[in-house]
């Protein structure tokens, strides 16, 4: 046995037993061979693909009772022995250019089929019945064509493991394998990303992307955890963490290493005009900061370095009728360059905190409004990257959304005007 994932499940190992011939990718378990009736009577073989649901440890993987009856097939459109097309009986998608679930593997059909006890559709018990009835429903009419042949796709061939070495998680993200995804995710394996303050949108920029299988994640940040910081960021705090005894950095290491085995690194760093180099390793930096001279010169700095910048802030003031309401802005800026304001605007303000900055900075912010500046932003970021479907004008590089309206406003900043004083992260 080649694969310890196998030999420990009864399920899987049952089907290695009987003969199958198994390949493991990640948690995409295929069923090599399985012959089929082809619409001019001829026997073809293709793949049956399902994903697997595990508990347990990444090296200790036990499987589950599936949730999902579907599998997916690499191969045509399915006959029985007398020719007549299986389509209707068995699929439920189909994609006549392929569908790539995985770098490597590409389907045509999803399938549909539950088993029937007493007369009831009911869930598959484990895999190796999952696994069966489809190969049966499919090659047992290759078989009426032509007998043998199903039993001899049976050949007892060791199982093949194509791992998921590029995986960072401590357990494996079973949903992406379940979605079908995890060829289209995998678009960002390799970013080297970073996060300028982790405060409160900061914090929400790295809880999700600390679940994400980027190949690194870079964390800056300078501050202690505080008891008004605790109200606004990903997760709970203890209070024992609070009022300087703990460093934000701390803070959220100590919390995602739960789920990431490697590829966190934190900077217990202001970042200034002399030391921005340390951002040269990066492939995208999401900048959450409240002092706008500073996110300028940050973002100034990854224009001059070729770095997709992302920069989120929010905007809220008291106001209203009888100033019994709040209302703002949250906004984001991606790519934003001299280009698009004049190079004023991108002048080396070091620390300084401007005046106008000081003018405008109201401090007021809410936990879902962080939220909301981190969740746009990382969806830039992945519309960016060709996770997300992007039909995007590629020149305009500020968005904005009204609280007041609902409204989300995307165009360039030098047309729409896109004010500098919402500061807020």
């Amino acid at each position: 046995m080649c694969t310890s994932l196998i030999s420990r499940n009864k399920d899987l190992f049952a089907l290695y037993r009987a003969g199958y011939h198994l390949e493991l990718h990640g948690l995409y378990l295929l069923v090599r061979g399985i012959p089929y009736v082809t619409e001019s009577g001829e026997i073809q073989f293709a793949d049956i693909v399902t994903h697997l649901e595990v508990t347990g440890a990444t090296g200790e993987e036990t499987t589950l009772q599936p949730s999902d009856h579907t599998v997916w097939w690499t191969g045509g459109v399915p006959h029985t022995a007398d020719c007549r097309s299986m389509e209707q009986l068995l699929s439920c998608g189909t994609w006549e250019q392929g569908h790539n679930i995985s770098e490597e593997i590409k389907v045509y059909m999803q399938w549909s089929r539950k088993p029937k006890e007493a007369g009831r559709a009911r869930g598959y018990r484990d895999y190796q019945e999952k696994i069966v009835t489809y190969v049966e429903e499919v090659g047992g009419e290759a078989d009426g064509l032509r007998p043998g042949v199903l039993d001899a796709a049976r050949q007892g061939v060791e199982p093949t493991v194509v791992s998921d070495s590029t995986s960072r998680f401590a357990y494996i993200d079973t949903s992406s394998y379940r979605n079908g995804t995890k060829g289209i995710e995998s678009r960002i394996e390799d970013e080297v990303v970073a996060v300028i303050g982790v405060g409160g949108t900061g914090s929400y920029l790295v809880d999700v992307l600390a679940k994400t299988n980027i190949k690194e994640l870079h964390l800056f940040d300078d501050d202690v955890m505080q008891i008004h910081n605790a109200f606004r960021v990903a997760g709970a705090a203890r209070v024992g963490e609070l009022n300087g005894q703990k460093t934000k950095l701390e803070w959220h290491i100590e919390r995602y290493a739960n789920v990431r085995i490697n590829g966190l690194y934190p900077h217990d760093m202001r970042l200034t005009s002399e030391n921005m180099d340390v951002l040269r390793v990066c492939s995208t930096v999401f900048i959450a900061v409240d002092k706008l001279p500073v996110r300028r010169m940050i973002q100034r700095v990854c224009s001059e370095m070729g770095i997709l910048h992302l920069s989120v802030g929010i905007g809220l003031e008291v106001e209203g009728e009888n100033n019994s309401q709040i209302g703002g802005m949250v906004k984001v800026e991606t790519n934003f360059n001299a280009g698009n304001r004049g190079t004023a605007a991108f002048g080396d303000f070091g620390d300084q905190e401007g005046e106008e900055d000081n003018v405008y900075r109201s401090n007021i912010q809410t936990a879902e409004v962080n939220m909301m500046g981190a969740a746009l932003a990382i969806a830039e970021w992945k519309a960016r990257r060709g996770v997300y479907r992007n039909e995007r004008d590629e020149c305009n590089d500020s968005m904005m959304f009204s609280l007041a309206t609902g409204e989300i406003t995307v165009d360039q900043k030098s047309d729409v005007g896109l004010i500098d004083e919402i500061v807020s992260v």
